[in-house]
């Protein structure tokens, strides 16, 4: 007797080509056409293992340069044919021989295998073309997303290649060590409004160092917060509602902000140097998230859960994304859609029924309240989202809602503080009434909130320390300089 060769088939040495190149052509024996094929790819992977663990700290704001995401699709694109080859090579080699099937079979079993090969291998390299066309696809939603959001949002996006230094700030870098603070604002700029509100104004503190995080919250009705100079007004101090001053500086950019290159940028450099000056801290850069495409995102990570306490109810809520008037969320723990999450974002009337049947009024200061709930409810969904079939919807929901002036090529150190911006240890703050404000004067006529400056600056300093920056709460000067317009804190 004598040993003959076990016959190599060539739909099992497809598979293993698929799994790995080069895979295949070693279980068909083609050691060397094994080598060439699989040698590219070991030395690929281990070159990336070395980097990550070498350049880690470069790397992490590369990752999502725009130049690294291009190499990336281009090495896509030599994997695809790479893997094309491994498997057609092996697959369509000559399988066992028909002649050695059984006599009951004959030469039809040899042909069925044939057929049934043909099709595996068929479709091995359709899923292998449709994984890496994915694939590109998705790199290439991820860059476009990218661009809007680091330049600035679809507010921004004719402005390219505009300079987006902040104004109090003109050469500032971050290290990734240092104190930071983001100003995130909530646009609102819907159907039925004839002028973009800031609805939101939240501003997030972190330290790296001290790894501690804070939210705090400006009421939109809050007036009288400083302005870096006397320019507009001679008192140095908005006179009107801090979600109006946006579009005031927006709409006068050269008497509002003449030392700005871009006057595009007057608006919401104007409102972070305000903010920045009412707490008494420097904010480096801002976020903007469009509240009427709030509602994509939250249905693009398919709703966020939320427990409300009571009914809220707002009979003369009219959403942006929504038709009808009025809202009921009911009480209890469950998800909500992007429709009803934004509602309770956004409700600031009507009021909160309690099971023992009383009622809570709802007003400005709940509602930054309920807001900071939803950002931390949306950050839980974003980190468990599934990569593979919510991200091109969550890129594409993202990119036309949020932008910020974050550097792009910083974005790798920002990510390390997500875990304090979205922990359950950070210390929320909403600036309202009574402790932090006066109630309005003549609230029929002009509802605006009175600051209680003392109390302000009594907090921030627990929250920031004694040295808080700026002549409206870092100083017991009553206005700015009124000889030259101030330029820095």
């Amino acid at each position: 007797m004598t040993d003959r060769p076990r016959p190599r088939h060539p739909a099992v040495a497809a598979i293993l080509s698929f799994l790995f190149p080069g895979l295949g052509q070693a279980y068909a024996g083609e050691r060397w056409l094994a080598f060439f094929l699989a040698v590219p790819i070991l030395l690929l992977i281990a070159l990336v293992a070395v980097a990550a663990v070498l350049f880690a700290d470069r790397l992490r704001n590369e990752v999502l340069s725009s130049s690294f995401l291009v190499a990336v699709l281009l090495l896509d694109a030599a994997l695809l044919i790479w893997r094309l080859f491994a498997i057609a090579q092996v697959g369509f080699a000559k399988g066992p021989d028909p002649t050695r099937a059984s006599t009951e079979t004959g030469s039809t079993k040899g042909r069925r295998r044939s057929s049934v090969t043909m099709s595996v291998v068929m479709l091995l390299l359709v899923v292998t073309v449709g994984m890496h066309v994915y694939l590109g696809l998705l790199i290439g939603e991820l860059n476009t997303t990218l661009e809007q959001i680091f330049n600035g949002g679809k507010a921004a996006a004719a402005n390219q290649g505009s300079d987006r230094q902040p104004l109090n700030r003109p050469e500032y870098r971050w290290n990734g060590t240092q104190p930071i603070n983001f100003l995130l604002l909530g646009i609102d700029s819907g159907p039925g409004r004839e002028e973009a509100l800031t609805d939101t104004i939240l501003v997030v503190s972190v330290d790296p160092v001290a790894r501690t995080a804070v939210m705090v919250s400006v009421p939109r009705d809050t007036g009288y917060l400083p302005l870096p100079d006397t320019r507009v007004y001679a008192e140095g101090i908005y006179p009107r509602k801090i979600n109006e001053l946006s579009t005031d500086a927006d709409a006068n950019p050269k008497r509002w902000c003449p030392d700005l290159a871009n006057a595009s940028d007057c608006g919401l450099r104007t409102l972070e140097r305000s903010v920045g000056l009412y707490l008494g801290i420097t904010i480096q850069y801002y976020a903007t998230v469009d509240l009427a495409g709030f509602t994509k995102l939250i249905d693009a990570v398919g709703g966020v859960d939320l427990c409300l306490p009571g009914a809220l109810v707002d009979d003369g809520y009219t959403g942006p994304s929504s038709n009808a008037q009025g809202i009921r969320l009911e009480a209890g723990c469950r998800r909500y859609d992007g429709v009803q999450t934004l509602a309770y974002a956004r409700i600031r009337k009507g009021y909160m029924e309690m099971p023992d049947g009383t009622r809570e009024t709802q007003n400005d200061f709940r509602r930054a309240d309920r807001q900071q709930d939803v950002l931390l409810a949306l950050r839980s969904e974003l980190a468990g989202a599934n990569l593979v079939f919510e991200l091109p919807g969550i890129l594409d929901a993202i990119g036309s809602t949020v932008g910020t002036d974050f550097p792009r090529d910083r974005v790798g150190d920002v990510s390390t503080l997500l875990p304090l911006i979205t922990g359950p240890d950070i210390e929320r703050v909403v600036l309202g009434y009574p402790d932090y404000v006066e109630a309005p004067v003549n609230p029929e006529v002009n509802y605006l909130l009175i600051p209680r400056r003392d109390a302000v600056r009594a907090k921030m300093a627990q929250l920031f320390g004694d040295e808080l920056e700026g002549w409206y709460l870092g100083s017991r000067a009553d206005a700015p300089p009124a000889s030259e317009p101030s330029s820095s804190p």
